[in-house]
Parts: C-alpha cells; sequence; structure tokens
C-alpha cells in the first residue's frame, strides 16, 4: 500500500512544494512596507502655489493627506484632483483632506498652511513577481511529479 509520505519523498513532488513554499515566503517578504511621512507648512501670498513635494507624492503610496489653512483675510482657490473649492477666511482655520496634491491659487491675502501626508514604500514589491513566477514553476513540478508518480505505480512506461 502506498501512503501519502511515498508521494511526498518523490522528487519531483518533493521539488514542487519546495518551490512553493518558497513562493509563499517570497509574495509574505514583498508586503513589508515601510511608514513614509512629510510635513510641509509656510506661509503664501498672492499667486498660485502646488503645497508639498510632487517626487514624494509619486515615489508612496499615499494612506492619508491632511491640509490645514488659516488665514486672517484672504480669499483661495483650493484645487485637488478634479475638484476645485473656493474659501473666503476671515480669522478662521479650515482642515480638509485632499484626493490629490493640492495647489492653491490665493487670490488676495496672506494664508498659513500645514501639509501633513502620509504613506507607505513597499521596497521588496518586485519579489512579488519572482515569486509568481517560482510559484508556477512549483505548481509544474508537483503535477508532474504526480503524474509520474501515478504511473509508477500503475506500472507504467
Amino acid at each position: 500500500m502506498v501512503t501519502f509520505k511515498d508521494a511526498l519523498r518523490y522528487p519531483l513532488i518533493k521539488a514542487g512544494l519546495l518551490f512553493l513554499v518558497l513562493a509563499i515566503v517570497l509574495a509574505l517578504i514583498s508586503m513589508y512596507e515601510v511608514p513614509k511621512s512629510g510635513i510641509w507648512s509656510g506661509e503664501i501670498k498672492t499667486g498660485k502655489y502646488l503645497i508639498g513635494d510632487s517626487n514624494f507624492e509619486r515615489s508612496y503610496y499615499i494612506n492619508n493627506r491632511t491640509l490645514t489653512i488659516y488665514s486672517q483675510n484672504a480669499s483661495l482657490l483650493l484645487i485637488h484632483g478634479n475638484k476645485i473649492d473656493v474659501y473666503n477666511l476671515k480669522n478662521e482655520s479650515v482642515v480638509l483632506n485632499p484626493l490629490s496634491q493640492p495647489q492653491i491659487n490665493v487670490e488676495s491675502g496672506e494664508v498659513k498652511y500645514t501639509y501633513n501626508v502620509k504613506g507607505v514604500d513597499y521596497p521588496y514589491a518586485l519579489l512579488a513577481w519572482v515569486a509568481f513566477v517560482i510559484m508556477l514553476v512549483g505548481s509544474a513540478l508537483s503535477l508532474i511529479g504526480y503524474l509520474r508518480f501515478m504511473e509508477e505505480l500503475k506500472g507504467g512506461p
């Protein structure tokens, strides 16, 4: 009688399963994330300003953006994504969660802002592709090993 342990000892099945375990390990490593954050603040006058750092916004997967604007007397347009918001601030502050890196067009007055961005980086993300290829190889080896093992049991060629 042939047992499950006998099948696991068959070389091609054993190699295929080792490849599959390696693929799982590499896939888990590829999901390692490193938190990243950036804070920009300043005071702006009349004109157009892109707030934050474009390189930071492109380099990481952004989870949260918080923009706080304050002015004693200013009127401004806030452009983020496909959305345009108009604000007339008189001794007040506004806390916003922009959809993308914000652009502020100050029509009149001075505006103080604080822009806080939180994101994550996946430094080993490319290992996911390696894990995928190894998973395909492991699956093929296991299937071929299973077929050959069954042929040997039957007494085939």
